[in-house]
Parts: structure tokens; sequence; C-alpha cells
């Protein structure tokens, strides 16, 4: 569905269930939740989110954490949703922490999977080959599409589902080349490590052993940061576990979920 405030989510589930939010990542869109929402939705209200310019939402011409804050909350009031549990992928991992520094209460507990407290090195050099080594092949006229296959090889680990990878194809085809430009700018520069040793949420940090994005003794660090954190690794699965052995991620996730729900 379209929300009036242009972002389109997937939604399943029953109203009356407490809410389960899933953030997506840059490369990827609400689509990519598509085996978590049917594992979920017995016992939640689970709700994929567009960021803008993805899917089927409005495109915007400002794309920074602010503003995507904006459409989120937006998107939450226009779901009557007032706090909810959240998962955030890589990207979403980052507006996640962006969410919870701004209006903790809204956030009852959250995993932060294959993601960081802030982004890459901090390093400005670094940070600037970083995004032109992703921009140049679209500015040398490829499209997302054509690059995904590459892409996506490169973050999975080993023997991937041939059915999920299918599903992250089909999610990169949902992204415009535009947003995903806008995404790669936006998370330069982002640091919450701060905010790290504030949160009070139950909070899951999920890594998956073959991430070459988001490492898990990286991950491991910053769950030493949170107090009370537990640290998760699932097993051969590498950036898109949740794609790549959805058995394994959601046995992690209900794990978690059942623990807090005592």
């Amino acid at each position: 569905m379209r929300l009036p405030c242009g972002a389109e989510c997937l939604v399943k589930g029953e109203t009356r269930n407490p809410a389960l939010i899933f953030l997506h990542g840059v490369g990827s869109g609400a689509s990519s939740w598509e085996f978590q929402l049917e594992e979920f939705s017995t016992r939640y209200l689970t709700v994929a989110w567009n960021a803008p310019g993805y899917g089927g939402s409005v495109p915007s011409e400002i794309f920074t954490f602010p503003s995507l804050l904006d459409v989120l909350q937006a998107s939450l009031e226009e779901l009557e949703i007032e706090s909810a549990h959240f998962v955030g992928h890589s990207f979403g991992g980052m507006l996640l922490q962006e969410l919870v520094q701004k209006t903790p209460e809204r956030v009852k507990s959250m995993v932060l999977y294959a993601t960081s407290p802030a982004f890459g090195k901090t390093d400005a050099n670094w940070q600037k080959d970083y995004l032109q080594n992703r921009l140049e092949p679209l500015q040398n006229g490829k499209t997302l599409v054509e690059l995904a296959p590459d892409i996506i090889r490169s973050m999975t680990g080993v023997d991937p589902d041939p059915i999920g990878m299918e599903l992250a194809m089909k999610s990169v085809e949902g992204v415009s080349t535009e947003a995903y430009i806008q995404a790669l700018k936006c998370i330069m520069g982002f640091d919450r490590r701060d905010n790290l040793p504030k949160l009070n949420q139950p909070v899951l940090v999920l890594a998956a052993e073959k991430d070459p994005n988001a490492k898990p003794m990286m991950m491991e660090r910053m769950a030493s940061k949170i107090p009370e954190a537990r640290f998760a690794c699932i097993p051969k699965v590498g950036h898109l576990a949740h794609l790549e052995n959805q058995e394994s991620f959601h046995q992690v996730l209900n794990e978690f979920f059942m623990s807090i729900e005592k």
C-alpha cells in the first residue's frame, strides 16, 4: 500500500498484534523481506517499509537521514503504530539507529543486522573513494540491474538459497538508480557510536560469518558498547543472510523475540 506521506509499505498480519517493522538496505527494498513477512505475520503486524524512490515510494529530491526519519515517522503515524519492534538491515540499521536516537519511545526492541554504528573509516578520502568506486560504473552507462548480479555475488556466502537470490534480484529491480545514488551519498559521514551506550531497549546485534561489508568482529565490538545487547553470528552466510538462509535467520530472530516476550 502507498500511504498519504508517499511511502509504500508491504503489510501482512493482524492490526491487533504488536508491530514488527523491517528496514531495507541500500541495494534492496521492501520486497526483499517477503520471507520474513510470511514467517512473522502470524504473531506480529509485519511491515516492510520502502524509502523514497524504492519500490512504489514517491522519490524525493532531499534524501538525508533527517528527511528519511520524517517520512518513516509519518508512515508509522498513518499506520497508527505508536511503537514497534524493528529489524534494520545495513543502511536500514543506520536509519534505525537514527530513529532510536531521536524517538526512543517508538522502539520496543531492535535487531541491528549486518550494519554498523558508523560508516566505514572516518578518513574523508577513503569515503570519497568508496563512493566513487560505486558510482563510476553507473556514470559510465551501466544500470543498477546490470550491475546487480555481480554485486549480489560479491556479498553472499556459501551456497545461498537460489530462490532467495532470485528475490534479491527482483528487489534490486524495484530500486531506481537515482535513489540508490542518493542512499550511497546519505551514509557518508554516518556516525551514531555516541548513542550506543544510551540504548536501553532489548537489542540483538546480528552478524553473518561471510559478510564482507559488516564483518562479525566489528559487529561484536558494536554489541559490546550496548548495555545488555545480545550478539549472534549466522555461519556460512554473507550480507544477505535473510535471503541466503531463511531458516537460520528466522531461528535467531524467533529466539530473540521469544526471549523478550517472556
